[in-house]
């Protein structure tokens, strides 16, 4: 998936279940190169961003 900050394509993703962060649908993903920690969900049928941190301004 691309990063919604920098547009590189390297992320990771992360195992929080804690909080509602995670659930299988809307995994949380972190960008390998600026750092935001991220997760896209479906609000009423339209994916949306949650950022949960930000990461470096991009280049």
């Amino acid at each position: 998936m691309k990063c919604p900050n920098c547009g590189n394509r390297t992320s990771v993703e992360i195992d929080i279940h804690s909080e509602g962060f995670s659930a299988e649908e809307s995994p949380v993903k972190e960008c390998g190169e600026c750092g935001l920690v991220w997760r896209v969900r479906v609000v009423k049928g339209t994916p949306e961003i949650d950022v949960i941190k930000a990461g470096k301004k991009a280049e």
